[in-house]
């Protein structure tokens, strides 16, 4: 914790100069890395009306920022509901929603909050939540008071859902099947989404459109750009993990009843994948797409499912024949795994193009990636792509297994990876 022998740390530049002093100590006195030092920067009530507490929570935002970027390598922690203390329940969630968000621009790491008491800010109506920033903000005198009228206005006019599967204030079931299975992903609903989709499916064919083909047209124009909005919004800091999850059940749900209309034809296949989340890392959604759309694509794909140890990754794509390997971590911890699986490839003297995706990764940590010594001087014969999302992914698949230039194509994404790590 920023306390040092003067006490708590109230504003930001003490709150960094405590981190620092225990930093000096644990790495250079007794030579630990940073990675191992988790400070935790303080929260204090904002909502107590105390004058020298109006701050508080930009003090805290500030310090996470200070500490972030001068002390490389170490994480940060916070109680995040110690903000809100003292007011109503729903008043709460809104202002500790909007506070943690601001607080993952800054740098946070990882925040003790009860998931069931905080929402998606992007899920929150925009004047609700210039109210709550200016709160936290302290951007008036009475901007608190501000921020808890309005608040209560909403709770009295019945626009407060604070229930179990709450939805977002102000927000209203669409009309229309597509708007509403999107609806139940960005809102994390599962009930009904089944028979929406068999809904969306019957709109198209009453029309001619073939059953498979209407299926895939639900896929790639409904299914995958809400999933994907998910995705956008948890890369911004804007939607919390535990909620990414849940609108993921709700998307496995949609798949797994849109997959019944397709068709398969047995035997053919485009190319052989192995798909694989890394080890440590339990997410899967992002993988699960991207066996989807290439499974119904043409591709033969043999998923190895979560936790997978690089071993096991490299000894199935040798033993499928796999044309391409996919790769998939959510967590940056567990995306370190990538580079290992490249580097035991390349160690076994193999050449299978590796992709890359998820959402702790991006373009600049794939062309490292194509490296396979520190001193980036020896490149993976096969090539990594990174892949932004599940359509870049079988963009790439296709370049490699179709465009019969597989080594031009490995060739350019070398290239670029030298230009930019």
């Amino acid at each position: 914790m920023c306390i040092d022998e003067r006490g708590q740390a109230t504003d930001a530049q003490w709150k960094f100069e405590a981190a620092q002093k225990i930093h000096t100590i644990v790495c250079g006195e007794y030579g630990m890395p940073p990675e191992t030092l988790i400070f935790d920067a303080l929260t204090f009530p904002i909502t107590t009306g105390q004058a020298d507490l109006a701050n508080a929570a930009v003090e805290t935002i500030e310090a996470i920022r200070l500490i972030k970027s001068r002390l490389p390598g170490v994480l940060t922690i916070l109680g995040v509901s110690n903000l809100s203390f003292g007011i109503d329940p729903y008043a709460r969630e809104i202002l500790n929603s909007v506070f943690l968000f601001h607080a993952v621009k800054a740098g946070l790491d990882l925040a003790i909050i009860n998931p069931a008491h905080a929402r998606p800010y992007a899920g929150i109506p925009d004047v609700t939540r210039e109210f709550a920033e200016a709160a936290i903000f302290n951007s008036s005198q009475s901007a608190l008071t501000d921020f808890i009228e309005h608040v209560d206005a909403i709770i009295k006019s019945g626009g407060a859902d604070t229930g179990p599967g709450k939805t977002s204030p102000g927000v209203v079931e669409p009309d229309g099947t597509d708007e509403r299975i999107r609806y139940r992903i960005l809102e994390r609903r599962k009930d009904g989404v089944e028979d929406l989709v068999d809904s969306a499916i019957a709109e198209r064919t009453a029309h001619g459109t073939r059953r498979h083909d209407a299926a895939v047209d639900v896929l790639n124009g409904v299914l995958l750009p809400a999933m994907k909005q998910v995705g956008d919004e948890f890369g911004a800091g804007k939607r919390i993990l535990p909620y990414v999850l849940q609108s993921a059940e709700v998307m496995k749900k949609s798949v797994a009843r849109m997959e019944t209309y397709l068709e398969r034809i047995e035997g053919v296949t485009k190319g052989t994948v192995v798909l694989a989340t890394v080890y440590g890392d339990v997410h899967d959604i992002g993988k699960s797409l991207v066996q989807t759309i290439l499974a119904n694509n043409g591709y033969t794909v043999h998923d190895l499912g979560k936790q997978v140890p690089v071993t096991e990754i490299v000894e199935a794509a040798v033993r499928h024949g796999a044309d391409v390997i996919g790769l998939s971590a959510l967590l940056v911890n567990t995306s370190r795994q990538m580079p290992l699986v490249v580097r035991e490839l390349h160690r076994r003297g193999l050449d299978i193009p590796v992709l890359i995706g998820g959402a702790a990764i991006n373009r600049p940590f794939g062309a490292r990636v194509n490296f396979v010594d520190d001193a980036k001087s020896t490149r993976y014969a096969g090539g990594v792509f990174y892949c932004k999302d599940a359509f870049e992914g079988l963009d790439w698949v296709e370049a490699l297994t179709q465009s019969g230039d597989r080594d031009a194509v490995i060739a350019r994404v070398q290239t670029e990876a030298a230009a930019v790590a």
